[in-house]
């Protein structure tokens, strides 16, 4: 399996998420589509639940560039220019449904990019201290960025940016994925222990499952140009600018919750 293929599966698994996140919500599948209210639940859990697979994948890849880049002041320009870029699709799409209040300034860094983009730095940080032979110095800069990200609440918070910094850390793919394997377990199963809250059994099978497809990973890119390779970081910006208009122009959906609950 190639890497274009691998990027594909992730586009598709964030669609989903996104997509149930915004205009596809349970009274949009009962009164639009004319679904149960269980079967409208399980739909929805399913899409949640398959929207787990795209972060260890969009982790991995950006662990991966971080060791093959030839240009890393332009790898985390490019990763800062569409972070940047979409964060005001972000707050509209995913900030409560389009009703959030766009806050742009100080800049919040809510969206993935930007824990990708902290832990693509501190995959380069770890580098940098590692060929003075001071490796135990990129501890600390680490840990601030890592606060940093839960300071900012970005996507997936402090451990995903470990989710990029631990599969740099190894040469060896299948101590990579025993690494990314390692980091699902602690975000689905430590997590829920210690913030208290539910643990759903599907998001952390569906998100070693992602592992499984990397293990499918051959090691080729696969078919890509300069087209390609925009088109996947701008589709993050762009689908979610998409879904914020289409959850705009089919608005409010009234339910009769007395008529569909038993």
């Amino acid at each position: 399996m190639s890497w274009q293929i691998v990027k594909i599966i992730a586009i598709i698994s964030m669609t989903l998420d996104h997509a149930a996140s915004t205009f596809i919500t349970q009274p949009f599948l009962i009164e639009r589509l004319g679904m149960s209210l269980t079967v409208s639940s399980y739909t929805l859990r399913v899409m949640h639940s398959l929207g787990r697979i795209a972060f260890p994948l969009y982790s991995f890849g950006i662990a991966q560039g971080c060791t093959y880049t030839k240009n890393r002041g332009k790898f985390l320009l490019r990763l800062l220019v569409f972070a940047i870029l979409a964060e005001a699709p972000f707050q509209l799409a995913l900030g409560g449904l389009g009703m959030v209040r766009l806050r742009l300034w100080p800049l919040p860094m809510s969206n993935v990019l930007f824990t990708l983009l902290l832990g693509a730095v501190c995959c380069f940080i770890w580098d940098f201290f590692s060929k003075k032979k001071v490796a135990w110095v990129a501890v600390f800069p680490i840990i601030a960025l890592v606060l940093l990200a839960e300071r900012h609440h970005t996507d997936y918070g402090g451990l995903g940016v470990l989710f990029v910094l631990l599969p740099y850390l190894f040469q060896q793919k299948k101590w990579k994925l025993t690494a990314l394997s390692g980091m699902v377990l602690v975000l689905y199963l430590a997590s829920p222990l210690i913030m208290r809250y539910t643990l759903h059994w599907s998001y952390l099978f569906c998100a070693l499952g992602a592992v499984g497809i990397l293990a499918l990973y051959n090691g080729q890119k696969g078919r890509q140009n300069k087209f390609s390779q925009y088109f996947f970081y701008a589709y993050y910006p762009l689908h979610l600018l998409l879904f914020y208009v289409i959850n705009q122009w089919i608005g409010p959906i009234d339910i009769d919750w007395d008529r569909v609950l038993p």
